[in-house]
């Protein structure tokens, strides 16, 4: 039994997408973009890409909000078109709010990259935001828009 969680947490350690922390105060924080383990991310513009975000939470919180956007030009462009409910995006829980301090927690999201969208390298940033506005999870991934 131990054999299988140790090779389960090396797969999911493997299949994990390196980025840039960006002020987490939940702990243990890993992104899964589906198809890019090493950014920038090659994204489609027109496709739809599985973003995962996996962390501890550090306190309990009755929502969790999603803030997502890009920098464009130097400018922080929202990223249109998602359901800033973070509760109905978590992942193997009947009842994925409240959060209670410790809770291991999985946020699913297909997001959408739009056709008009710019065909350049940026920076794309997601944070999982508490009922109190702390990042319980806050990544930055460089991603190559085609």
């Amino acid at each position: 039994m131990t054999a299988l969680f140790f090779v389960l947490g090396l797969l999911s350690v493997a299949s994990a997408t390196f980025f840039q922390d960006c002020g987490s105060v939940g702990a243990d924080v890993e992104l899964l973009i589906e198809g890019c383990n090493v950014p920038p991310c090659i994204l489609q513009r027109g496709n739809t890409y599985p973003f995962e975000i996996l962390f501890t939470s550090s306190k309990s919180s009755s929502e969790l909000r999603i803030d997502a956007y890009a920098s464009i030009g130097g400018v922080l462009v929202p990223w249109p078109g998602l359901d800033t409910d973070g509760c109905k995006q978590l992942q193997a829980t009947g009842t994925p709010c409240p959060l209670d301090e410790g809770d291991r927690v999985l946020w699913h999201m297909d997001v959408y990259v739009l056709h008009e969208f710019p065909a350049i390298a940026t920076v794309a940033t997601f944070k999982l935001l508490d009922s109190q506005g702390d990042s319980q999870a806050c990544v930055v991934v460089p991603v190559q828009l085609v």
